[in-house]
């Protein structure tokens, strides 16, 4: 099969001047070479784009005035993506030469996918970031394999979405489902689209022979309140846009118990209690715009709840069950 679509791959970045060259070189090293590069700088004061306009004059640079997040920098992204398909990769995450071209090998014969999820590994160790994503029956996106050795996830499969810090959208479904909400800024955005993908009809892939490298949280800090403050309140904006009523009241015992785990979690554990609330009560404040956004989203629909809940990863069971308890213990 010859292959010669064209791929924009856009990279954000933000005050990530020390993580640019291994990742933008990469891209380059691409053995797939129908690609344009697109880096969106989130207005750094630590001379990024200087730094990248010198050691690769190819790659357009689009330079912010303020910080619009990984949402909002991928959305002015988009608009000087020219490409069939639309690479998002993190300016912390480095790919193997065979990436793209893996990836486009399975995704292009299969006219119904959407969003191809690569094998993303830990920079510099033996385990799984994300073998794309899956999504809970509490209601929440979680990294599939997540801390478990790369020699596991080794099938390729359909999964319920994909990790946007290196993953593939084909141009057709952005055009059909929006791109990412800007309402997100950062984290679960790529939840929010994967499952708007999924009700309008689109498939994810995960390719494991498509291999990137996360320096994971390069940039934002693991448990940084930043990190901590959107991801505790874009999980219930992912909710109030997609699950539908059925789906969540058929699953109400699982939701109410992620929400027990995560305020034991962040709040016991973590002693973020002020974050925990700040953050709840601003997803709140943030309803009825999301309602609104959920009448487009349900008025496009073309899958029945049997179909969702099919690819949701169910929480009592017991390889997923384990993982999510191993990383309430240790994480």
């Amino acid at each position: 099969m010859t292959l010669n679509n064209k791929v924009s791959v856009i990279i954000v970045n933000y005050n990530g001047k020390h993580l640019l060259k291994e990742c933008i070189q990469s891209v380059y090293n691409q053995s797939y070479k129908y690609i344009d590069i697109i880096m969106v700088d989130n207005a750094s004061v630590d001379s990024s784009v200087e730094y990248a306009s010198a050691l690769f004059p190819d790659v357009r640079l689009i330079r912010l005035n303020e910080n619009l997040g990984f949402t909002g920098g991928n959305i002015e992204g988009l608009k000087y993506a020219s490409g069939d398909y639309i690479m998002l990769i993190n300016n912390d995450v480095v790919m193997e030469r065979d990436c793209i071209k893996n990836l486009l090998a399975s995704i292009e014969p299969k006219p119904d996918v959407g969003i191809g999820a690569v094998k993303m590994l830990v920079y510099g160790k033996d385990a799984i970031d994300s073998a794309g994503d899956g999504f809970s029956t509490s209601f929440r996106g979680f990294k599939r394999g997540e801390g478990l050795q790369s020699n596991q996830y080794d099938k390729e499969e359909y999964v319920f979405g994909a990790c946007a810090g290196a993953a593939i959208y084909r141009r057709k479904m952005i055009d059909e489902t929006d791109f990412f909400d800007d309402d997100f800024f950062l984290i679960h955005e790529d939840s929010d689209l994967s499952f708007r993908a999924q009700l309008a009809g689109w498939k994810v892939l995960y390719v494991p022979s498509a291999v990137a490298y996360h320096k994971v949280s390069s940039t934002i800090g693991k448990m940084s309140d930043l990190a901590v403050y959107h991801s505790l309140r874009n999980c219930e904006l992912v909710r109030m846009k997609n699950v539908s009523s059925g789906l969540f009241f058929r699953h109400l015992p699982s939701f109410i118990a992620g929400v027990v785990l995560d305020f034991i979690y962040f709040c016991f554990k973590h002693g973020k209690v002020r974050l925990y609330f700040k953050a709840k009560v601003d997803a709140l404040r943030l309803l009825p715009k999301m309602v609104q956004k959920r009448k487009l989203i349900m008025s496009n629909k073309k899958v029945h709840n049997k179909y969702i809940k099919s690819i949701m990863t169910p929480l009592y069971e017991k390889s997923f069950f384990l993982l999510k308890l191993k990383k309430f213990l240790h994480g």
